[in-house]
Formats: structure tokens, sequence, C-alpha cells
């Protein structure tokens, strides 16, 4: 009797590896030397703050397709955003939908601070290739003085980030 190549029982397919999924701000100080934080805190310094995520996706690198929702808590003054990016009448979302390559298993995205960003919370939900893959958010805090050597760590923050890994989720196997 012939037989199949086909496996009698159904094989389990890999279990899909945790995304270690990261906001970060970086500052230029005064002495234009930029700092780094793993932090999801923004200090509102004009042209000197910017933020962004890194996402770990592994893999080779590749083209993935990417949307992005950016939902803020107050309308931004102005929008400064190019063709891929549809930005709602109110100004507190903006979509963006673009390629962008993964590099090394990282994804990543960054924006700097610009006058009239508001304070409040940034929310970005992020797809790659039409999955729901992340969100990251974001507090937006006035720094009066503008003090280029301010340090997002110590700024109060409601959802502040801790840099903490969650554990691997325990797959169970058919009995």
């Amino acid at each position: 009797m012939a037989q199949s190549g086909a496996p009698a029982t159904p094989v389990e397919k890999p279990a899909t590896k945790p995304v270690r999924s990261i906001p970060y701000v970086s500052i230029t100080g005064e002495d234009g030397k930029q700092r780094h934080y793993e932090t999801n805190a923004i200090p509102l310094l004009f042209h000197r703050a910017c933020f962004g995520w890194r996402m770990y996706l592994g893999g080779p690198n590749r083209v993935v397709s990417l949307k992005e929702v950016l939902t803020t808590s107050q309308p931004a003054e102005q929008v400064i955003a190019g063709p891929e990016t549809e930005v709602s009448a109110d100004k507190t979302r903006a979509t963006t939908r673009m390629f962008e390559t993964v590099q090394d298993g990282v994804l990543q995205r960054s924006w700097c601070i610009i006058p009239g960003d508001p304070p409040g919370t940034y929310t970005y939900d992020v797809s790659i290739d039409g999955e729901p893959r992340g969100e990251f958010v974001f507090c937006a805090i006035e720094v009066p003085d503008q003090n280029p050597n301010t340090d997002p760590r110590e700024l109060s923050c409601p959802n502040k980030f801790n840099a903490v890994e969650r554990a691997q989720p325990q797959i169970r196997k058919a009995s």
C-alpha cells in the first residue's frame, strides 16, 4: 500500500518569538551631544528632543508594510507630514502607511519635537504586514524653561515605562 508523504499527526507551528518593544527618547544637550534613554517620557524640548519606538522582530533583512496610527490627547498646532500620512481634521490622529526595512531583525521609527506639539498622551498603534504588533504610549511633558539638560527619567508621567521584559508564555502540548 502506498503512503503519502504527509505525517499522520498535524505538525505544530513553532511558537512565535516574543517581540521586545522599546520606546525611547534622545535629547541633544547644550554641549551638542545626544543622550539616549529607554523611556516614554518626552520632554517637549523644541528641536532638541526626539522620540520613537523600536521593535525586535528577528528574521532576515526585509521590507514590510507598516501602518502606524498616532492618537494624541490634544490637537497639534501644526502637523508636518508626508504624502503617506493622513491627518484628521481635528489634528489628533495621523495614520501613516508605508514600506519600511527590517534591518538586523529591528524595525524602528522616530520623530522630533517642534513648537506647537501638545503636552499629554501620544499613542502609536503599529501594524506590520496587516497584523497588529504593538502599542506605544508616550507622555509629552512641557518644559517651560526649555532646559536642554532635562533628564526624562526625572519627569512625572502617569504611564511611565519601566524597561521590563515579559516572561515567555508556556506552550502546552495536546495530550
